[in-house]
């Protein structure tokens, strides 16, 4: 059972504040240290300032930032407990455009073994370490969680209705164009009739599988200090829910850039691929055609592939199965026929020889979730690209349901939820139910 509560969230103080669109910023984890820079120039009060601190000691600036911000009322508590219905419209890169909607509250931590709430990727440790000390330091969840539930899109109904009547409590236009809307839930009809209607789903973690493993850690240890009551606020943890039925739900694919000391595989890749791959080759420029290609080949795991230096470019489709049983035995078959895992388990860690998580904690492993970024890479040094097709919202829900997880770096959620919107300090607040 998924309990979700409201909270009294920290919000900026609009006397101080009055553009939120120069205080938001994305997860820490898709920040560049350009655009940290950039988001650090669009207000003295940006919330980067809390969950990517550039100070020789991130974790101490930030908690001291937070102070500060609270103490001089940059930020205000509000006065009583609420859901955030939050509303995004956004345009899809393909020029789309597209509608979002879920709920922000505060749900009950549970250990992926309960199978209520399910995480769909691996995890990095290095991340998870860096989330605990910021964790630790704030004492806040500073940005949410994204769930996902099976269906149930009447489930929201109530937070539509309110939509309708009333003017948002928040608006603001992103730096990436991202239109958000915020509506306030506290009243307690409203909010018991949302959280009766989730009350029983299972929730998917969509985005923050690291944050969520942090928060179930430092729970643990905080009960291990004696603070055993329940109900008490590190039980709980800030998340975006939304439905896998929502038409404006997008995935974006992840290719993958290798480089570095392991691009010194990449040379023989090709050769090595077509052990167990059918190639379908492209002269080299031949974007449009290679990319429709790609795509068409999205039910029978098609991966783009190009080598620096090579003069044609590839879309290979697995032809030998053979290849799963020599290099992906240790997977559950539901993840196994995943292009995603093909990639990792057979061609970068079974025909190239990659280690892709410590080749990405090296930077020899790049993510990128754009086809002429994954190209300009290229012809910025990089000696491969593979490029993917989209992941199918069924398949992740598969994998969880299955009790599995994807390799690293498997999905993209999009457009990524702003921090800023609203704070949950964990510091002078049970989690009451509503």
């Amino acid at each position: 059972m998924a309990v979700l509560r409201p909270f009294r969230a920290l919000r900026y103080n609009p006397a101080v504040v009055g553009d939120l669109s120069t205080v938001v910023a994305p997860p820490y984890d898709v920040i560049s240290a350009a655009r940290r820079d950039a988001l650090y120039d669009h207000s003295q009060y940006n919330a980067v300032r809390l969950i990517l601190n550039r100070a020789p000691d991130p974790y101490s600036a930030a908690a001291e930032t937070l102070q500060a911000w609270r103490r001089d009322g940059v930020l205000q508590r509000d006065p009583q407990p609420s859901l955030c219905y939050h509303v995004e419209d956004f345009v899809h890169p393909d020029g789309s455009a597209h509608q979002r909607e879920g709920v922000i509250g505060a749900v009950r931590l549970e250990p992926f073994a309960s199978g209520r709430i399910r995480p769909h990727e691996r995890t990095f440790a290095r991340h998870k370490e860096d989330r605990m000390r910021i964790l630790r330091a704030v004492r806040a969840n500073l940005s949410p969680i994204f769930g996902l539930f099976a269906d149930q899109v009447a489930a929201l109904d109530p937070a539509r209705a309110l939509a309708a009547a009333r003017q948002p409590d928040m608006v603001l236009e992103d730096d990436m164009g991202v239109r958000h809307r915020g509506w306030l839930i506290s009243e307690p009809a409203r909010i018991n009739a949302i959280s009766g209607a989730l009350a029983h789903e299972t929730i998917f973690i969509a985005d923050g599988h690291h944050r969520y493993e942090t928060a179930l850690a430092y729970a643990d240890q905080c009960r291990a200090q004696g603070a055993t009551d329940a109900e008490a606020p590190h039980n709980f943890i800030m998340m975006y829910l939304a439905s896998m039925s929502d038409p404006g739900l997008v995935i974006l694919p992840t290719h993958r850039v290798v480089a570095g000391a392991a691009g010194a595989k990449a040379s023989a890749v090709v050769a090595r691929l077509r052990q167990y791959f059918r190639l379908t080759p492209f002269a080299r420029g031949a974007r449009h055609e290679f990319l429709a290609c790609l795509r068409q080949h999205r039910d029978d795991g098609g991966i783009g592939v190009v080598v620096a230096g090579s003069s044609e470019w590839y879309v290979a489709t697995l032809a030998d199965p053979t290849a799963l049983d020599t290099h992906a035995t240790h997977l559950a078959p539901v993840v196994r026929r995943l292009d995603v895992a093909i990639l990792d388990t057979v061609i970068l860690r079974g025909l190239m020889g990659i280690d892709c998580t410590a080749a990405a904690q090296e930077g020899w492993l790049t993510y990128t979730h754009d086809d002429d970024d994954a190209m300009r890479a290229l012809e910025a040094g990089a000696h491969a690209v593979f490029l993917m097709n989209a992941p199918r919202i069924e398949d992740v829900q598969a994998v969880c349901m299955a009790g599995e997880t994807m390799p690293e770096k498997s999905t993209y959620f999009y457009p990524k939820l702003p921090t800023g919107l609203v704070f949950r300090p964990l510091d002078d607040e049970p989690a009451a139910p509503p």
